[in-house]
Order: C-alpha cells, then sequence, then structure tokens
C-alpha cells in the first residue's frame, strides 16, 4: 500500500509539472554529462565533437547545481565514458541526497571493469536510491563492435564487467544490467546475432534496448536503417527477451516507445507532443544547458545560475517552438516522460502499440546463429 501510494503521489506531482507551473525549480528528468572523457572513437557518436575537453564541470560545480535544483526522479549520467570521473560514486550520492534521485541510468561502453564496480558499489550506499542500471553499449559481434568502436577487445572487456555486474547484482538486486545498441544502416544483422548472443551468454541482462543513429555522427557516411527492417529487428528483440521482461515497467512502456519513434520518423514530425524542456533537461559536460540534445545550448552555468538559464526569454521562446511542434526527434529519453506523463498520449500510445497483445515466443529455427562470430570470448559462468 506504502508502495502504491507514493507512487501515486509521484505521478501527480508529474503531471502538475507537466503543466509548466513556473515556479518548479527543475524538471523531474535531468540528463546530465559528468564528463566528456572517453577512449572510443565510436563512428556513431553524436558527442563526439565535445570529447576529452578540459573544461568539464569541477565536482564543486556539481554540487552547486545539484543544491540549486529541486526534486530529481530519473537521473541520467552520460559522458565521455561516464566511469571514467573518478567522483562517480560521490556524485551519485550528493544526487540522491539533495535532489531525492530514485533511478539511475548509465550508459557506459564496459571497458573499465573495476572503475565501473568501484563506483557503482559506492553508488548503492545510499538506501533513496531505488534501481541502478547500467547499459552495456554494443553494436555488434566482436569484430565489427572493435572496429567500429576503434578500440581492441573492447568487446571482450564488456563482457567481463558483464561478469563483475552479475556478482555485484548478488550482493544488491537494485542493479539491474542492460545493453543498448544504436541502429544504423551498416548493423542490423549484427544486432541480430548480438542480441541472441547476449540473450545466451548473459543470463543477469534483463533488457535490450534499441536507439535509432541520431544527431551529428562522427560518420557522416552512417544513416539510419530502413524503418520497415528496424521495425522487424526490434519484434525479433521483443520476442527473444520477452520472458525477462514480464516483470519489467518497461516491458509496457518500451513497445510505446518503439511505436512513437517509428511513427516519428516516418512521419517526420511530433507524433507524441514533446515535453523536453518542462519535464526534461540536459547539462552538458561544460556546464552548457539546454532542451534536449537537438537544440543549443541556452546558456552555461559558470555564467548564470540554472534557474535563470531555465526561466529566461530565450528558453520561453524556445519551450513554446517545442510545444507548437516546429521540432522532432526519435531520442527515446524525451520521449519515455512525453508517453507516461500526458494521460492522453500514455492512452494512444497503449493502444498504438497493443501492449495487452503477447509477442509469440521465437521458435529454435527463427534464432540467428552467433557461434561463428564470436571469436574467444568465454560463454555463459552463470546461470
Amino acid at each position: 500500500m506504502q508502495n502504491l501510494v507514493s507512487r501515486v503521489a509521484k505521478h501527480v506531482r508529474l503531471q502538475v509539472q507537466n503543466l509548466g507551473v513556473p515556479d518548479v525549480p527543475s524538471p523531474p528528468f535531468l540528463i546530465l554529462f559528468i564528463n566528456s572523457i572517453c577512449n572510443m572513437k565510436c563512428e556513431h557518436c553524436f558527442y563526439w565533437r565535445q570529447l576529452n575537453s578540459p573544461d568539464d564541470l569541477t565536482f564543486d560545480e556539481l554540487v552547486k547545481l545539484s543544491n540549486e535544483l529541486g526534486p530529481i526522479e530519473n537521473l541520467n549520467l552520460s559522458g565521455g565514458e561516464p566511469f571514467l570521473r573518478k567522483e562517480f560514486g560521490a556524485i551519485c550520492r550528493q544526487f540522491i541526497r539533495c535532489n531525492g534521485v530514485k533511478e539511475i541510468y548509465v550508459p557506459s561502453n564496459g571497458y573499465y571493469t573495476e572503475k565501473t564496480i568501484t563506483q557503482i558499489r559506492e553508488s548503492l550506499k545510499e538506501p533513496g536510491l531505488r534501481l541502478f542500471a547500467i547499459e552495456l553499449s554494443l553494436d555488434g559481434m566482436p569484430e565489427f563492435h572493435d572496429t567500429f568502436r576503434v578500440a581492441r577487445d573492447s568487446f571482450k572487456k564488456s563482457m567481463e564487467t558483464y561478469d563483475a555486474l552479475a556478482k555485484l547484482q548478488d550482493e544488491d538486486p537494485r542493479l539491474q544490467i542492460h545493453a543498448i545498441s544504436t541502429a544504423t544502416d551498416k548493423n542490423m544483422d549484427e544486432i541480430r546475432k548480438l542480441t541472441t548472443f547476449l540473450y545466451d551468454r548473459c543470463p543477469r541482462m534483463s533488457h535490450h534496448n534499441l536507439a535509432l543513429i541520431r544527431g551529428d555522427r562522427k560518420n557522416p557516411s552512417l544513416h539510419g536503417p530502413k524503418l520497415l527492417e528496424y521495425q522487424k529487428l526490434y519484434e525479433y528483440v521483443q520476442r527473444l527477451w520477452a520472458p525477462r521482461e514480464q516483470s519489467r515497467y518497461g516491458s509496457v512502456v518500451e513497445p510505446m516507445l518503439q511505436w512513437a519513434k517509428v511513427r516519428t520518423a516516418q512521419q517526420k514530425r511530433q507524433v507524441i507532443p514533446c515535453r523536453a524542456g518542462v519535464l526534461s533537461a540536459v547539462i552538458n559536460a561544460n556546464g552548457d544547458v539546454a532542451m534536449c540534445e537537438q537544440h543549443a545550448p541556452l546558456g552555461n552555468l559558470r555564467h548564470q545560475s540554472f534557474t535563470e538559464i531555465w526561466w529566461s526569454e530565450k528558453a520561453r521562446r524556445l519551450r513554446a517552438s517545442i510545444a507548437a511542434k516546429e521540432c522532432y526527434c526519435t531520442n527515446e529519453i524525451f520521449m519515455w516522460p512525453s508517453i507516461v506523463f500526458q494521460p492522453a498520449q500514455l492512452a494512444r500510445a497503449l493502444i498504438g502499440a497493443k501492449v495487452w497483445t503477447a509477442p509469440p515466443p521465437l521458435d529454435a529455427d527463427e534464432r540467428a546463429e552467433w557461434r561463428d562470430a564470436i571469436g574467444s570470448i568465454p560463454l555463459p559462468v552463470f546461470s
């Protein structure tokens, strides 16, 4: 009963914030780039121009930001490679204590096993945290993945990190292990093999997320896949992972996100009215504040406070432009709150995605064969 009351209270609070009440101190969904340092050169990276910059916000500046912000429900920590930030655990604990963060999501290339485990263990010391989800970013099978990321043995190291994460999950079930793959016109078959391998190799992994390539990618020759192929790939992933998705809230949300993403890409417009700038915000590693990844920054935290930037005339104009549907994107980070916390859009997406229909299980002859592409990667350790 207490959990139900808490969820209802949260939903009411977020509905109020969705109305754009002017005295709300900050959005409840924050995408925070905690560093720009990265050891890879991924071809699909939309953040590549900002990587390995010397002007990342200091720990003290991040503490100051946290103290200014209001309640945050969902904190997405990005980079760079987030676990290369030496104060990662301390940053998480600061936002949990000061801002009431309940859920933390972190995409990672999985290269640095010891750093990753140490920082997550530190973050999990906070009892107020409900969920810590790490998303291992993988683009295909080992040869493709390592070449695509210009990083030798990166796939193998990500599997070593998975094994260590699975052990840590024994200590604390709040830790969830996911994978994420960015779909392009070059890796659709690779992802099909990859997702099958991950399902077989990584029994503690509970979810494999698909994202469409977006933004100013490092390799401009990369394009998005044909949408029909993407839909077929998503249906394959959904059917494959269905047994592990049954107890996840995301098993309902994910089909709605994919439904919205595909239709947005097809129609080249906002299918779901976007609430970026109301429910969500982006803060880059150098302190630039933006409403989303697509629009230019509104200001910088070294020159103005978050509140001054967030409620500036420039911000109000951009908020109005987004509300008028003068832009669109397929970024699931912004689509998720836009669907879930707008009742009419939630109903529309529920119906459109037909979430009440269970995906049929895959037959054995439908499964992609991965064994010829795995090389020397060790097979399952955990049962």
